[in-house]
């Protein structure tokens, strides 16, 4: 029977595994005392192990910091030297983008603007984080990651912040070297955005991105993209963060659930994941339901 590497792999060369395979980008710290672990990285393997994923995914940064607003941690490459020693989970990475870095540092509403207006002086500022963002992708890669995950909320609700052609001009040298790299590290490339990326999917592709992490159904169509883009991308996905935070599974929400999963799992090309990270302590009871529907529903 397949181990977890196996499993993982296969999905990403887009074979049929003998189950979808699990995994999640974010464990938040409440989920963790919820299971009473501590957020380390003993406490995210043993979570990982009890909830039967087949991935560790490490949020990485240059050191060992929260992320207040969603309340996870990000590991330094020394924890994910560590990680990468574990010979029975698929290990990954997720580095925050140049586009990521900017957002935070210094608010959406002024990179959006700054672009529009000050597209020298920014491009400066995105080269400059762009720079960190490779060495920390090359540091990966050194350890022997199966995957890098970048994350770059690119997307509101609605639609792109930045349209297609404004992510050729801003992002597409650093996107198509990155991946580039990835690939020659022997991983795969994978991007995360939150919103509506619908539009920018085409340039995702071209610019030779595995894969869509952490990507919501509910405004992008999975399903549809699955029917486009499922011999070239493997989708982590299936888990809306609505039916994360409802109360109670309802039957509609069963229902499309299972619709979801039986789109996107057939040929490979598909992680069961959240949209949104676990990190609240009652998605812990939610998720490992939602787990017994998929490995229901796939052998029955």
């Amino acid at each position: 029977m397949d181990n977890s590497i196996d499993t993982v792999t296969k999905a990403f060369e887009h074979q049929s595994p003998r189950r979808p395979p699990r995994g999640e980008l974010w464990l938040g710290t409440e989920l963790l005392k919820k299971a009473n672990l501590e957020d380390t990285l003993e406490g995210h393997l043993a979570l990982i192990k009890r909830l039967g994923q087949d991935i560790m995914c490490l949020p990485l940064s240059s050191e060992s910091k929260m992320n207040e607003a969603l309340g996870y941690r990000y590991f330094d490459l020394q924890g994910l030297a560590e990680a990468s020693r574990i010979n029975d989970l698929f290990v990954m990475a997720l580095i925050d983008g140049p586009f990521q870095r900017l957002a935070e540092k210094r608010g959406l509403t002024n990179v959006l603007t700054g672009w529009r207006r000050e597209r020298y002086e920014f491009k400066k500022a995105y080269e400059q984080e762009r720079a960190a963002v490779d060495v920390l992708i090359r540091r990966s890669l050194e350890l022997l990651v199966g995957a890098v995950v970048v994350a770059d909320d690119v997307a509101g609700e609605r639609a792109p912040f930045i349209g297609p052609n404004d992510l050729q001009e801003l992002c597409s040298l650093f996107y198509t070297q990155a991946v580039s790299e990835i690939h020659s590290g022997h991983a795969y490339a994978l991007l995360h955005s939150c919103g509506n990326i619908t539009r920018l999917i085409p340039h995702l592709v071209s610019y030779g991105f595995d894969g869509l992490a952490a990507i919501q159904h509910r405004i992008n169509d999975l399903i549809a993209l699955k029917k486009l883009y499922g011999s070239t991308l493997t989708f982590m996905a299936g888990i809306e963060a609505e039916v994360l935070e409802a109360e109670e599974l309802s039957s509609s929400d069963r229902k499309e659930y299972k619709k979801i999963i039986r789109a996107l799992a057939p040929d490979g090309g598909f992680v069961i994941c959240s949209s949104s990270g676990l990190y609240a302590d009652d998605f812990l009871e939610r998720v490992q339901e939602l787990y017994r529907i998929a490995d229901t529903l796939y052998t029955g």
